[in-house]
């Protein structure tokens, strides 16, 4: 075909080798990689800051049981009513069993309304 009508199309026939010789660059990807493992929300609490929690022995004992990341973002991972946001719990924390289930009391890290945060037993 590119014989039969050279002269007619010489520009087309051109642009058509362009196009097949240019490597093909990798496509750009939408989006971002992580690069390294998502830290806490938050940093772990030294014995220092663990005074502003008074918990009673039985909620004590469940509490330590949980890892210090995912006590973290237990604590970070409240809904509060007041500023209708996902927020944290601080202030002066308080803790007791309640049906088998851990219940922890504070103050919004935002608006400092109170909030509560339920941890189930497995």
């Amino acid at each position: 075909m590119e014989k039969k009508y050279d002269e007619n199309f010489k520009i087309v026939f051109q642009a058509i080798r362009q196009m097949l010789k240019t490597d093909e660059k990798p496509k750009k990807r939408i989006g971002f990689k992580v690069k390294e493992k998502q830290k806490a929300y938050g940093r772990l609490k030294s014995k220092a800051d663990t005074a502003e929690f008074s918990l009673t022995p039985r909620a004590q004992k469940i509490w330590d049981a949980i890892p210090g990341q995912i006590q973290m973002k237990l604590l970070n991972n409240v809904w509060c009513v007041s500023c209708r946001v996902e927020s944290g719990i601080g202030g002066n924390v308080s803790g007791k069993v309640s049906k088998g289930m851990l219940v922890l009391q504070g103050r919004c890290t935002r608006c400092g309304g109170s909030v509560a945060r339920v941890i189930e037993n497995e």
